[in-house]
């Protein structure tokens, strides 16, 4: 008859307690890792996206960074070297607004009164608005012309 010798007991509860929290460390490294990815891009894109804002709505929110849309009051460009100083309406109020820098394009194609600007920045306690871009918003120029062959 063969003897049979006792062979030595292997303790696989450490190996198994290891593998737990190596992996429960993974989980929370992701799970950290997925919340700064979503904190940085929603922070990103709080700064990115800004809508359109007319005056009237502008005049109720000082400090907020937004954008600028009214009609170029008539008589109200002011350029001065490194300064452009004009008026936006959208019929009831009227911003000014101040431009650090050189606003020859914008203005330039947006000289006539009438004109749609859009001012990118944020409207200062004195109730002035001061942009850092500027835009001209310029509207179609087609025309619907009578046409000689046209059929009927």
């Amino acid at each position: 008859m063969a003897q049979l010798t006792p062979t030595p007991e292997v303790d696989e509860a450490p190996v198994a307690l290891e593998r737990k929290s190596r992996t429960w460390i993974w989980i929370v490294v992701g799970a950290v890792l997925v919340l700064v990815i979503a904190f940085a891009a929603t922070s990103m894109m709080g700064k990115s996206v800004v809508f359109y804002k007319t005056p009237t709505e502008v005049a109720s929110a000082p400090g907020q960074h937004v954008r600028l849309a009214g009609t170029l009051v008539a008589d109200s460009v002011d350029a001065t070297p490194g300064s452009t100083k004009f008026t936006l309406t959208d019929g009831t109020t009227r911003i000014n607004v101040v431009y650090q820098g050189s606003a020859t394009t914008a203005i330039s194609t947006a000289s006539q009164p009438g004109t749609q600007l859009v001012a990118e920045g944020e409207l200062a306690t004195d109730g002035t608005f001061k942009a850092t871009t500027l835009l001209a918003k310029c509207p179609s120029k087609f025309q619907a012309g009578s046409g000689n062959g046209a059929s009927s």
